[in-house]
């Protein structure tokens, strides 16, 4: 095994120049005007609350597998624009925001040349990845729905070498990602691009989909379903005991030949998806890591179920929760426990943001605690019913082997309110799973490389055969988290000093004292009462108004406000009688 920031398998250097662009015309079927799709108001509601987050614009290279020059490409992006209406959909603020779709216009195809000498198709996977990184580094100020640049080879020739593109999220969502891909490459192989038949359906189809009777009803439905499972959601499910945040994050990347055989020996015998096994992998090695018999997290569902979605491209996939019980289960058991858990939450994956965001409101200040929906796994790859069951090829001896070329690499990464994230980039031939931790120093980069390095053990473990529940423990390798002062509330586990340390800065200059438990309550706090903190409902609405500044903190459960504090504070019998008590919830 390797790690670092170096590729295993060293690359040509690529130098991209920027040259003409060239006007691509498209026109489509027909323009419109109408109100956004749920999918799209889930990607407004947390752009319009960071704007530049990574996410926001999902950059992606569109491949290149034929001869073809700069004018064949803008021949096929004129035809993916008339036929995506997404692609050429602005977005119109008002009281409500809405979604235009323009008839037709005129696109830029960025071109760049590379620099002297030889370039072919050998070539294209480093010149790919420049290029998706440049879209990166200089984004669009006009927020276009879709940015497309190739590479071009030095010369007359004008022979492409690789094409990437940066689309608005909401556009386009990683399953749309996938549809253009594949349209593009084929616009580029087929001699007939310009498809038959009228267009599929459209995001203003969507919306006015959506805003029927039935469709309202599902939606509410989910809402309900999200609503429960929101009660039991913890704040921070992974950080180290007595960590501090430092704001910074970063990524660290498993690249395991060795896993990506084992899932396949592992999807092969239980008949469950790949990315299901997974999944199943990481519950297992954070449920023994963090302490916790089953996990409720966020997922992503890629609301696709009805045949017309099956193609669309636009912004569909929303947040949901799915509880995965680790406890007492086999590895198989919980690969299809996992699947079908994750398959049930995806269901109630389509709702109005809006509605979600004010019912968070109100579990928010019940719970005394923020609710985070940024999923914890993320799978960016297609999985087919071949994936589950085509033959391995290969003995379970071999994943062993295989273990010699596992790398690691890390990299920075923009601050981010969630603790932790897995994202599955790819599946077959190379596992290639990212841990990316919101802050650093809650979660470092050691501890991000032995959990990634505990899922794989896991996953190669597998491949020999189920495992036990009592086997996995020893093969995970890694001990639970522990501290003196850790207790379980609500669904969190919490460090008393992270709670204290909110409650001085909430109410200062009172004097405070955060007990684990007083009078049968769990984690009460004792507080002298001044000119501003006189109820429980007053400390409440202040500790929660800095919980952002305490990422591992949650608010007591109980307020006792007294007039006086004693000589010692920690003495909960020497506290005199209280002039308020409550949950401040009310």
């Amino acid at each position: 095994m390797s790690t670092g920031t170096e590729p295993g398998q060293r690359q040509r250097r690529v130098r991209l120049t920027p040259v003409r662009p060239v006007p691509v015309e498209f026109a489509g079927e027909r323009a419109g005007e109408g109100p956004l799709t749920f999918g799209q108001l889930n990607v407004c509601a947390w752009v319009s609350e960071t704007p530049d987050d990574f996410y926001a614009i999902l950059c992606a290279e569109l491949p290149v597998l034929a001869v073809v020059s700069a004018g064949d490409v803008a021949e096929a992006i004129a035809v993916l624009i008339a036929r995506h209406e997404g692609l050429r959909t602005t977005y119109v603020p008002g009281e409500q925001l809405r979604q235009r779709v323009a008839a037709a216009g005129v696109q830029l195809l960025e071109v760049c040349s590379l620099s002297e000498g030889q370039w072919g198709p050998q070539d294209r996977p480093a010149v790919a990845e420049a290029l998706v990184q440049r879209l990166r580094d200089s984004p669009d100020p006009g927020r276009v729905p879709v940015r497309v640049v190739v590479a071009i080879a030095p010369g007359a020739s004008d022979r492409v070498i690789a094409c990437a593109a940066a689309f608005t999220h909401l556009a386009v969502d990683h399953h749309a990602i996938g549809i253009l891909q594949r349209d593009f490459a084929g616009l580029l192989a087929g001699p007939a691009r310009r498809p038959a038949g009228r267009p599929g359906h459209q995001p203003l189809d969507q919306a006015e989909l959506e805003a029927t009777p039935a469709e309202r009803r599902r939606a509410d439905a989910a809402l309900d379903y999200l609503r429960e499972q929101s009660r039991r959601l913890p704040r921070c499910l992974y950080a180290l005991p007595g960590a501090r945040a430092i704001g910074e994050s970063l990524a660290v990347e498993l690249s395991s030949v060795a896993a990506a055989m084992a899932v396949r020996q592992v999807a092969a015998r239980t008949r469950t998806s790949r990315p299901s096994i997974v999944l199943a992998a990481i519950c297992a090695v954070i449920a023994r890591r963090a302490g916790h018999s089953e996990l409720v997290l966020p997922v992503l569902s890629s609301n696709r179920f009805e045949r017309h979605l099956v193609n669309y491209v636009g912004s569909l996939a929303q947040a949901s929760i799915a509880t995965v019980e680790t406890g007492g289960r086999s590895f198989d058991e919980l690969a299809r426990h996992t699947w079908t858990t994750v398959m049930e939450a995806s269901r109630h994956g389509k709702y109005d943001t809006v509605k979600r965001d004010a019912m968070a409101e109100l579990i928010e200040h019940e719970r005394g605690l923020p609710l985070n929906y940024a999923p914890l796994f993320n799978s960016l790859v297609p999985e087919s019913w071949s994936g589950l069951t085509a033959g391995v090829g290969f003995e379970p001896e071999q994943t062993d082997v295989a273990l010699a070329r596992t790398e690691l690499r890390w990299r920075p990464l923009p601050f981010s309110a969630t603790p932790i994230r897995f994202t599955l980039n790819q599946i077959d031939g190379c596992l290639r799973l990212d841990m990316w931790s919101g802050d650093a120093g809650l979660v470092p980069r050691a501890e991000l490389e032995s959990v990634l390095l505990a899922v794989e053990r896991l996953l190669v473990a597998a491949a020999h055969g189920d495992l036990a529940d009592g086997q996995m423990p020893g093969l995970i390798g890694l001990e639970p988290l522990a501290s003196p002062d850790r207790i379980l509330v609500d669904h969190c586990w919490v460090d008393v000093a992270d709670v204290q340390r909110l409650v001085d800065d909430a109410v200062a200059p009172a004097a405070a004292r955060v007990f684990a438990s007083a009078g049968g309550r769990p984690l009460v706090a004792c507080l002298t009462a001044t000119d501003t903190v006189r109820t429980p409902e007053q400390a409440h609405v202040r500790c929660m108004a800095i919980l952002a500044n305490h990422p591992t903190a949650i608010t007591p459960r109980h307020y006792v406000i007294c007039r006086t504090a004693p000589s010692d504070p920690a003495d909960l019998t020497a506290w005199p009688a209280p002039v308020a008590i409550g949950t401040g919830r009310t």
